[in-house]
């Protein structure tokens, strides 16, 4: 059977994804990572997103360093629950390929108007700290589970250490290597430095947000709901993303 050809301009030949424009819905991921960061941590001085943060900062607050270090530990605690949730939406083993990228996404859009209403509704007090921490940090751990890699590049939205890790391995693989490591070499490059920008982008986009009052929020929840949009059913290609 001949494999149909893949409109994804940076896939591998004879590859077929789960989303139309892959690279698009990466982009729009990974800003939603990248703006929820950036509101939470200018609204609550916490990261969602950026789990690491949140464990420096704990550990900070042993001695006393770091005052907020509760809401970096509920934030933890929120994504393990989000990325629970999201491995347990698989486990039917019925629900692969597209299938399971829509419900995880569908989860992600939704736990986020979640974290949109909290933010909204309670009012200014510690509790409203406490909740959108906990519920911010799960809708961000469905959605560091998404998208796992792009064209057959790892990519992440939500862990942009690695990325940088990564796009630093891409560059030596496009300058040294030769054929098809350095095709996958400038593709990790490429792609790396697209996903640090846009989390860059986000997180001023999110810091922007808090200018504007609470409803801003739901700008950033808008990005996943496109990408949902964006997702196809796959037909004889690979059932990745």
């Amino acid at each position: 059977m001949t494999t149909p050809p893949t409109d994804d301009p940076t896939a591998p030949a004879g590859r077929v994804g789960l989303f139309r424009w892959p690279v698009i819905a990466l982009v729009l991921l990974t800003v939603t990572a990248g703006y929820s960061d950036g509101y939470a941590l200018g609204r609550f001085d916490v990261f969602i997103a950026n789990q690491s943060g949140n464990i420096v900062r704990a550990g900070m607050g042993i001695f006393g360093e770091y005052d907020a270090w509760p809401l970096a530990l509920l934030s933890m605690t929120g994504f393990a629950i989000g990325a629970v949730l999201s491995w347990l939406l698989g486990v039917p083993g019925a629900r692969r390929g597209w299938v399971l990228i829509r419900v995880r996404l569908l989860a992600t859009s939704l736990v986020l108007g979640l974290w949109w209403v909290a933010v909204i509704v309670v009012g200014n007090n510690d509790q409203k700290g406490i909740l959108c921490s906990l519920v911010g940090g799960m809708a961000l751990g469905i959605l560091a589970s998404i998208v796992p890699e792009i064209a057959g590049t790892p990519m992440q939205p939500a862990f942009q250490t690695a990325t940088v890790l990564n796009a630093a391995r891409g560059l030596v693989q496009w300058v040294v290597g030769k054929g098809e490591l350095e095709a996958g070499g400038r593709r990790l490059a490429l792609l790396g430095a697209l996903t640090i920008l846009c989390y860059g982008l986000g997180g001023a986009l999110g810091a922007f947000a808090i200018r504007l009052g609470s409803t801003a929020v739901l700008i950033g929840l808008l990005l996943p709901v496109v990408a949902l949009l964006l997702t196809r059913r796959e037909g004889s290609g690979s059932p990745r993303s």
